[in-house]
């Protein structure tokens, strides 16, 4: 059984993030909702991802790829508006995390897990989710939808960039979603 999971263009536009991050919306009802990278704290964008997430039985968690502006912007206003939980890899990257997850934590998403990959390189912290029944990875700024990817020292490591996109390889996915 296919997951649905909805993008939605946040309205911050700029060099760094193209036209604007893409959040997504993730789940069937079963589990509830999951948010990936509420990147703003705007009142309409907000009530867009709470009303996508109303479709799928409420958003349970908010999911955080990375500790850059452009992703953690609107998720401590959904967390306040919603009393859901924050996780990330570290709070050191994203100091609102209510919970810490590392590499190989899962979530439900209905009949399939979604399960979180370290994947360093252009940040310390950075996540992506597999969707591993589907083969469907949220890959927020390791792959990049418009132009490239930043690489950045001190924060950002090209090797340790090369190795995980070498990893990421040798998984078992179908599409990429990026942020």
């Amino acid at each position: 059984m296919q997951i649905p999971y909805t993008i939605i263009l946040a309205p911050n536009p700029s060099m760094m993030s193209g036209p604007g991050t893409n959040t997504i919306v993730l789940g069937n009802g079963v589990e509830g909702a999951s948010v990936i990278d509420p990147a703003v704290d705007d009142t309409t964008y907000l009530d867009t991802l709470v009303e996508e997430g109303a479709q799928r039985g409420g958003i349970r968690r908010i999911l955080i790829t990375h500790g850059h502006p452009d992703h953690i912007g609107g998720a401590l206003a959904l967390k306040k508006r919603l009393g859901v939980s924050i996780y990330a890899f570290s709070r050191e990257g994203v100091p609102m995390a209510d919970e810490e997850i590392a590499d190989g934590t899962t979530f439900p998403a209905g009949d399939d897990t979604l399960r979180a990959i370290h994947t360093p390189g252009h940040r310390f912290d950075h996540l992506c989710f597999l969707l591993e029944g589907q083969g469907t990875l949220f890959a927020g700024d390791i792959v990049a939808g418009v132009g490239t990817v930043v690489i950045n020292p001190p924060e950002g490591d090209m090797q340790v960039y090369l190795d995980t996109l070498t990893r990421l390889r040798e998984m078992e996915i179908a599409e990429i979603v990026p942020s």
